[in-house]
């Protein structure tokens, strides 16, 4: 991992991080389609995450921070065609010359509000990253699909188990929601790293772990390069 956390993903963390933010409506109800993405985990009553860090939110416009505990339960490999059905029409056209060994990358987590306020909560800002984060791109992309996807390697798809505004669900006080993201191909031999926010990362496996019991078949999505665009304004 580069050890540094990208100022781009800080400030995109904290955009999206505001209560209120507008300009990204999500999916007004649940998506069939998402069922591939949400099916076919290993289940356990009472699994042990990968990986936890705390995410913050703000109801102030940043003068006060709430956390919120994420918690990552698996990473898997999911079929580029799966993804395409659920994306706007010009992102499905760039993303379909994505190509990479193995298909894109799925990280499944869980979010609690541990905070005092009703707070949104994203996975739009989390990005991966290596040692060599240069290392984690196929071989031969370049030109738009590099600059789109790999410049950071950024969700190309966002899902969730509430309902989406700006990419995120709202969190009330103690209450918890599934957050899935969709990432583009990494090599994969080599350790992949996940960081939110600018403030944590952690290197989690691939194909290993379980999720508890509850996430439903049918989420709610976002179109995460609007939502992008919206918080940098």
């Amino acid at each position: 991992m580069t050890g540094r956390p990208r100022i781009a993903t800080a400030l995109l963390g904290a955009a999206l991080g505001v209560l209120g933010l507008s300009g990204c409506a999500g999916a007004a109800s649940a998506v069939p389609a998402t069922a591939p993405l949400a099916a076919n985990l290993p289940v356990r009553l009472h699994p042990a995450a990968l990986a936890s860090g705390r995410i913050y939110t703000t109801p102030d416009g940043g003068f006060y921070l709430d956390p919120s505990l994420l918690d990552v339960y698996y990473i898997r490999r999911v079929r580029l065609p799966t993804v395409l059905r659920l994306l706007p029409s010009a992102d499905r056209r760039a993303a379909a010359g994505l190509r990479g060994d193995g298909g894109l990358l799925e990280v499944v987590t869980r979010v609690t509000n541990r905070g005092a306020s009703t707070g949104s909560v994203s996975l739009a800002d989390t990005v991966l990253e290596s040692r060599l984060t240069r290392e984690l791109v196929p071989a031969g992309v370049r030109g738009s699909v590099s600059r789109t996807f790999y410049e950071p390697i950024r969700p190309i798809l966002v899902l969730a188990s509430r309902p989406l505004d700006a990419c995120a669900a709202s969190l009330a006080p103690g209450a918890s929601a599934w957050l899935l993201a969709v990432f583009p191909p990494v090599v994969p031999r080599v350790r992949v790293a996940l960081v939110a926010q600018g403030l944590f990362g952690f290197y989690v496996p691939v194909g290993t772990g379980a999720v508890p019991p509850g996430l439903p078949l049918h989420l709610y999505t976002d179109d995460v390069t609007r939502c992008i665009v919206a918080a940098l304004g």
